[in-house]
């Protein structure tokens, strides 16, 4: 995201939000959201279950409350971090491994090339 953001901004539902821009508000990641910050926020950046990446400005608190929290060294927090950081880049999330294929449905198998038998004397 380039540009201007009115107010808040809100990250979630397994989106991804790269911000060149400025928040003139609170920027949050929620749930399965991740949010990169490499502009500027004029209040808080919250993490509450989703995944912040901090390398711009924040005016205000960077907070994480159940989510994944990384402040880079370049970065200028005028507030306070609160909460667990890592100390490098998050990760993308492990995906759930995928199910096997399902076999094919019992009793349907190639046709064979038999003749009938033939009845017996």
């Amino acid at each position: 995201m380039t540009g201007l953001v009115r107010g808040d901004l809100f990250v979630r539902d397994n989106s991804v939000c790269d911000v060149t821009g400025m928040v003139s508000g609170n920027l949050l990641a929620e749930r399965t959201g991740k949010a990169i910050l490499h502009g500027l926020v004029t209040k808080a950046a919250k993490s509450a279950g989703g995944d912040l990446e901090i390398y711009g400005l924040v005016q205000g608190d960077v907070i994480n409350e159940g989510g994944r929290l990384f402040v880079d060294k370049g970065a200028v927090v005028r507030g306070k971090v609160i909460g667990q950081t890592h100390t490098g880049a998050i990760p993308p999330p492990e995906k759930a491994p995928a199910a096997p294929a399902t076999p094919p449905a019992p009793g349907v198998t190639p046709a064979a090339s038999k003749p009938p038998a033939s009845p017996g004397p």
